[in-house]
């Protein structure tokens, strides 16, 4: 079982993979600013919290510091989705996820101490593509 932080958790890419998580039997803790979306996902989930995943502090305080994994699935606000990768790498997360809008970006994710960046829209369009060119090709 692995512990697992989602920051961003009440989000579209957030709450999915807060709930497969879960459902494949890890601890999972969601956080998120939007106190609405926190509400309706605190049913679902066993850690969900409405905080600011850029402040060192208020993480420490929520001991992300022991958790092994995060995922910063912060897409709409780049300045939340650095600072949070930011504070996750110097509290010392060892394996930190992060979701990027475009290239720029994520450089700027690797080079504040993401280890991995994933385009999610790049990929479901390539994915998209792919299949397209299957079904052409028929």
């Amino acid at each position: 079982m692995k512990n697992i932080l989602v920051t961003g958790g009440a989000g579209f890419i957030g709450s999915h993979l807060c709930e497969r998580h879960l459902a494949d039997g890890h601890e999972v803790l969601g956080i998120d600013e939007n106190a609405e979306l926190v509400q309706e996902m605190s049913g679902t989930l066993t850690h969900m919290v409405q905080a600011n995943s850029t402040s060192v502090e208020t993480l420490r305080q929520l001991n992300v510091g022991n958790f092994t994994h995060a995922v910063v699935a912060i897409g709409s606000d780049l300045e939340a989705s650095i600072l949070s990768v930011l504070a996750l790498s110097e509290l010392g997360v060892p394996d930190i996820w992060a979701k990027a809008i475009n290239e720029r970006h994520g450089r700027i994710l690797q080079r504040t101490g993401a280890h991995h960046v994933i385009q999610p829209e790049k990929l479901m369009g390539e994915r998209v593509a792919h299949l397209v060119t299957s079904k052409l090709m028929e």
